[in-house]
Order: C-alpha cells, then structure tokens, then sequence
C-alpha cells in the first residue's frame, strides 16, 4: 500500500472511531498525525530556459502566453516579483543554483567555450563540490533529473555521477525538439544532443523533447512515490532553436509574428507538461508533501527565440535586470499560505537552502551555503528578509543590489566602464540613472562588492579571446 493510500486509510479509521466510538488497533500504534509528519517533503524544482521575465501568465505582463498550469501553481502558493539567479547565462546559473552558492568561488563565471585561463583547466562544476542532489540523496532521498544539464562535458561530470540516481536528458546547452532520424536531416543545421538514461544512449525516438521530458517526469514520480525524492526538471524550452508542434502553433494563429507565435507555442507545450507532472502528484495526494520551485535559468534573448522581458531592461547575457531576474513561485500546499505576491529580492541560491530547512536537513557550516531559508517569509511569520546584498560579475560586467538600490558595472574593463546607479525597488525598468546624484549609496555598494569578490577566483573560461590566453579547441556555442 502507498504513503498515500495509508494517510487516507488512516483517515477514515478516524472518522470511523470518531462515529462509532471503535478504535481500529493500528490508529494507537500510528496516530494520523504522526504518520503526517514521519514523511519528510519531496523537493520538485521546475526549470524552465531562456522563458522571460513576461512569458509566464502569472507575471500579468503579457497578453498573448498561456500557461494554465504554471498560473495554478503559482496561484496555490507564493509569486517572487522580485526573483533572480545567478548569471545571465545557463551554465554559471546552473551552477550557481545546484551548488548554493555563487559561482564565482569557484572559478566558473561564463558558459564553457572555447578559451581557457590555464591549458590543463577543464571546463564544468568542480568534481570535489556537492550539488543538491548529493546533499538530499545522502539524507536518504531519492534522486532524478530529466531534462537539459549544462555543467561539464566528461561523463564524470554528468548528473549520475553528481548526486542523481536517475538520470534522463542531454548535456549541451540546446538540442532539437525533434530528435527522431527522420528530423535529423530537415534539422541539420540546428543543434542537436545525443539523449542519455544515465550513461546510455537512448535510441533515437520520433516524439516532441518537451512531451518526452514531461512523460519522463511523470514517470518518475510514480516510480518514487513511496519514498520523499528530490526531482529537478530542467526543460530546454523555449531555448532555440524555435520548433514547435503544429497543434500548438495553430492554437496560436493569431499572433503574426512567426517567431513569437512559436515561442508562445513553445511556453505552452511546456505548461502542459508541468500540468501533467502536477496532475501526478494530484492523483497520489502529495501536494501537501511537496515543495515546488519553478523558475528559468536565466532572462529572455529577445531576438534569438523572441520571449519578452518586459518592464525590464535589456535581456539575457547582460546584468541589467532583463538578464538575471526571472519569473519565480514557491509552492507547498498546506505549509505556504496560497494566493501571496512577494516583492522582497531574492536568489536561486536561496532554494538549497529553504529546500535543506523544509526537509530538516541540519545545515553544516562547511558546505558554505550562501542563500537563507526563506519558509518564515514565505510562512508570514517575517514580514522581510534579513537586509544583505545580492551579487553578478562575469568576465566583462558586475553588479550589487540590496533592498533598494542596484549598481551596476556594464563593461569593468573599459576606461570608461560607465558605473550607473538604480533605485531598483521603484525604478524597475533600470532608467533613471542616480550615479552622480547619490555618491554615497555607490561608495556603499561599491565597497560591499569588492569585499565579496576579494574571495573570488578569476574567470577560468569563457568566449573573450582577448580576456584568456590559451585555446582548448571547443567549437560550439549552444548557450
């Protein structure tokens, strides 16, 4: 019998006694209650790649997406307005967010490419740090991923051999939507990644990757339904290159511009499938088992696969705004009151660390975790965070914010590197530029970042041939 089906067996014999006044043997042996809390919370982390800040109907800024289904989720618990990562590309995110903590200590500040600091450097998330899946599997939780890993090309960089049990999905930064042998010549021309169940080649299947990657997941959580699991769904939507089911490109007709309309399409399709991994936990009653975090790696490309940003500025690869903040919801039905709007900054570093306090997993000093449990904010029991500074920098830009302001450092390398200043909680869209008017809040600012970046190691790769001395041969760019 299931978790599930035991709760609600358990239930019953409440109801049961409670009318009767017979009390069913095994009730004292394990109250419900008790059997209630004996269960520690499954963690599903939804990703979602290149989705803009304005391309999740929850975020009410656009009116041509549809996504049903990340609205529910968000509805039934806590929306992030304010919610960023960590870099403004895929692969620095991703390591920023399975680590906990900012990339930069380590060295990995861009995607892996084609130049290096050092010829013997190789490129990916160091082998001697834990991931979120090492810290939850050695708690005793089962471990999967399905989807899109972006963080190191030898196998012993792959995520069956970082902390996941379970493995399904390719390592590159973008693949095609079709991956079948008969899409391979019409594609020819577009990215395409190899399909991995751990270390095994998948055999080439003619289905949609998004379709694929939800059934994947849907599949797993009926595998582990009985044990509390960690399951990170990192989707490649709607990353490049823009292909898209022709059902859903007909639901969309009515958006002229081809491009955009197969983006949308694109968000849909992804929707859809969270839909069915939410269905799921529907169906075996672990809503109120599950912590769920939804968000994308990194902002919009406007031009490269047409999601919008919108009131933000600018889009992925830079630190503006458009590049590094991101649609974000926290859900946990029965835990987080449903139905908030929260506007305090927070990171993707922040879910490690709430992820590891809803578990009760002790956090150990040595991990070094750099994000805050945010459950007594998301619980209504603070009413804010704790004042701290959240930090970017990559090989030619930085940028600090607080509460309040953002400084931001668009090209650190040049004589005139253009520091601007932004009261960031009232002026959104990063447009009034309060650099000269409020030389103290810079100063603050500035001298808060140099402190944490003194404990930084230097850009070890990335795409600045000008920024690194050696070549290590890479030829590809599937950011």
């Amino acid at each position: 019998m299931t978790l599930p089906a035991v709760k609600k067996g358990l239930i019953a014999a409440a109801c049961s006694f409670a009318i009767t006044g017979i009390t069913p043997s095994f009730v004292d042996a394990a109250p419900v209650e008790a059997i209630k809390e004996s269960r520690q919370p499954n963690v599903l982390l939804i990703f979602a790649d290149d989705l803009g800040y304005a391309d999740a109907g929850f975020q009410n800024q656009s009116k041509d997406v549809e996504t049903p289904n990340l609205d529910r989720l968000a509805a039934d618990g806590a929306i992030l307005t304010a919610g960023y990562v960590t870099a403004p590309v895929s692969g620095p995110s991703r390591a920023g967010l399975m680590t906990g903590r900012y990339q930069q200590r380590f060295g990995y500040h861009d995607n892996i490419g084609p130049f290096v600091l050092e010829e013997d450097i190789v490129q990916g998330l160091p082998l001697d740090l834990k991931t979120m899946a090492d810290y939850f599997k050695e708690a005793g939780y089962r471990t999967g991923m399905v989807g899109k890993w972006h963080d190191g090309d030898p196998k012993e960089y792959w995520p069956h051999n970082r902390g996941f049990e379970d493995f399904f999905g390719f390592n590159n930064g973008a693949a095609n939507y079709w991956v079948g042998p008969r899409n391979l010549k019409k594609y020819k021309n577009k990215p395409y990644a190899a399909i991995y169940r751990n270390d095994e080649l998948v055999p080439e299947f003619d289905e949609y990757l998004t379709d694929r990657f939800g059934t994947e997941a849907v599949n797993y959580i009926e595998k582990r339904k009985d044990d509390p699991f960690f399951l990170f769904v990192p989707f490649n939507a709607i990353h490049g290159p823009l292909q898209a089911k022709k059902e859903d490109l007909e639901r969309f007709e009515h958006i002229e511009d081809v491009k955009r309309r197969t983006s949308v399409a694109m968000s849909y399709n992804m929707d859809q499938n969270i839909g069915r991994i939410l269905d799921k936990l529907e169906e075996h009653d672990l809503m109120e088992d599950t912590i769920i975090f939804f968000l994308s790696d990194n902002g919009g490309k406007i031009e490269g696969n047409y999601s919008y940003n919108f009131p933000l500025r600018s889009e992925k690869g830079t630190l503006w705004d458009g590049g590094v903040r991101i649609p974000f919801s926290v859900t946990w039905r029965g835990t987080i009151p449903a139905g908030q709007t929260l506007d305090e900054p927070v990171i993707s570093l922040d879910i490690l660390t709430t992820s590891l306090a809803g578990a009760k997993i002790k956090q150990q000093e040595e991990w070094q975790l750099e994000g805050v449990n945010l459950l007594p904010y998301l619980k209504g029991e603070k009413t804010q965070l704790e004042d701290r500074f959240l930090f970017w920098e990559n090989s030619r830009s930085s940028a600090i914010r607080d509460r309040d302001w953002k400084l931001i450092v668009p090209n650190k390398h040049h004589k005139n590197a253009n520091p601007q200043l932004f009261n960031i909680s009232e002026d959104i869209g990063e447009q009034n530029n309060l650099f000269r008017k409020h030389p103290g809040e810079v100063k603050r600012l500035q001298q808060a970042f140099d402190k944490w970046n003194a404990d930084n190691e230097p850009s070890k790769w990335g795409w600045g041939r000008d920024l690194f001395p050696f070549t290590n041969g890479y030829r590809g760019r599937n950011d």
